[in-house]
């Protein structure tokens, strides 16, 4: 669900339709004929994503008036009625547009694809929040965001074919200055992203079959959106006939992006060259985001903030839910088997484990979610901008990480210790405090 996000329709044709689809997802909208001015109309909107129309010049105009001006070079922009043809593809991209849609996406497409936009535009915002919030403990964090990565060059990694049928397949791709490796067998493609060590990959394209093969590339991408390290890299997928029920279903394991068959690789390269600028704006923010994290803010445990922070931060996002109509939601995770520890091997076991879950819970999460300590065996995750059903998604997932993981406590506790947590979820009201906020949640602990 759109959560209250606003995405402003510009220029473009078929806008009604456009804006039922949007609004039936959740998110407001509002339309803008073309004509002139209409960048510094869309500015001064401030919309979460803005979709453009570039049926002619006009559209591409706009767009590059957005990106070029330092107020609004932050704002999304998706550029739709895109004509048919490599060079229009191109043009979009090089006037700056975070994503295209050629006048024939379906609208599972458009929905799915939205999604990292507008939590692209939400890490901006919350950004802003939390080097605010910072300030307010003594600590400054630089709000400057400057990303111009690499256009070309890239390497992709090819999965689910080998290389003599991936160059039958895609015979062009070499054109675009785009070199790759194929790997077959989706679990040996999968080793060759272990760790940071390993062959650095500016994507992968994901070719799935029907049948076993399709769960195993499935398996692929699964993989890669649950590694901390690389949930970002981006994933082309083209099925065949069969592979998935639906594109819905494509995106639902992963792909960043839904390619058809036969292969168009000026398409590949296009997308992968927003999705790579994407990726590297999302990296600066995130780099931003982490330095409010400070002895000033943090807890004791030094990885998850104070329950003081925490406090200064709900009346930002209050703000911003009331001024905005963003819905934000919380996470309270109870650790029983903290105290647990404690009575079988004393207090410094107690306190290993409560540091360990601190470090776990704060790398289990996304850049701009928040962990606190809120008690002495007790945490909050305070995700900004996320919809009741995707934080349950959230703590579903951090709940289930935890549980088949054991942690090691002193060289005298020979075992690894199972972890046992209780878990609830509370969307943020207006005027929440933390004790409220956490009584609310401690009503639901299961």
């Amino acid at each position: 669900m759109g959560i209250g996000a606003y995405i402003l329709i510009a220029g473009t044709s078929a806008v009604e339709d456009r804006s039922k689809m949007l609004e039936r997802a959740g998110y407001r909208c509002t339309i803008m004929p073309a004509g002139s001015g209409l960048a510094k109309a869309i500015a001064a909107e401030n919309p979460n994503v803005a979709f453009v129309g570039t049926a002619d010049q006009s559209g591409l105009d706009v767009i590059r008036a957005l990106k070029g001006n330092p107020k609004s070079r932050h704002i999304p922009v998706v550029a739709v009625d895109v004509g048919p043809g490599p060079d229009a593809l191109r043009a979009c991209c090089d006037a700056g547009a975070d994503d295209v849609f050629e006048s024939d996406a379906e609208e599972t497409e458009i929905l799915a694809r939205l999604v990292s936009l507008v939590r692209l535009s939400g890490m901006e915002a919350e950004m802003h929040r939390r080097a605010a919030t910072a300030g307010d403990f003594g600590v400054s964090v630089n709000t400057e965001v400057g990303v111009s990565p690499p256009d070309e060059g890239f390497r992709l990694l090819v999965v689910g074919v080998g290389q003599d049928e991936f160059e039958a397949m895609c015979p062009m791709l070499s054109k675009t200055g785009i070199s790759y490796v194929a790997e077959a067998d989706p679990y040996r493609a999968r080793s060759r992203l272990k760790d940071e060590h390993d062959e650095e990959f500016a994507g992968a394209l994901v070719y799935v079959k029907p049948g076993e093969d399709s769960e195993r590339c499935a398996f692929f991408c699964r993989s890669v959106r649950n590694d901390r390290r690389l949930f970002d890299l981006p994933l082309f997928v083209v099925a065949e006939e069969g592979a998935f029920r639906d594109a819905d279903d494509a995106y639902a394991q992963g792909a960043s992006v839904v390619a058809r068959m036969p292969i168009d690789c000026d398409f590949v390269d296009v997308h992968l060259r927003m999705l790579h600028r994407g990726r590297a704006l999302r990296r600066a923010l995130g780099k931003r985001i982490g330095r409010a994290l400070d002895a000033k803010s943090a807890d004791s445990l030094g990885s998850v903030y104070s329950s003081e922070f925490i406090q200064a931060h709900l009346q930002r996002l209050d703000r911003d839910a009331t001024a905005l109509g963003r819905q934000s939601a919380a996470i309270l995770f109870f650790v029983p088997t903290i105290g647990e520890v404690a009575a079988l091997y004393g207090d410094d076991g107690a306190a290993r484990l409560r540091q360990q879950m601190a470090d776990w819970l704060s790398g289990l999460v996304r850049v701009e979610d928040i962990v606190a300590r809120t008690g002495s065996d007790e945490f909050l995750m305070l995700l900004p901008e996320t919809s009741q059903n995707d934080a349950d998604r959230v703590r579903k997932r951090v709940i289930g990480v935890l549980h088949q993981s054991e942690f090691r406590l002193t060289d005298n506790v020979p075992v690894g210790v199972e972890v046992y947590i209780q878990s609830a979820l509370a969307i943020l009201e207006p005027g929440d405090t933390l004790d409220r906020l956490v009584e609310r949640a401690s009503a639901a602990l299961a």
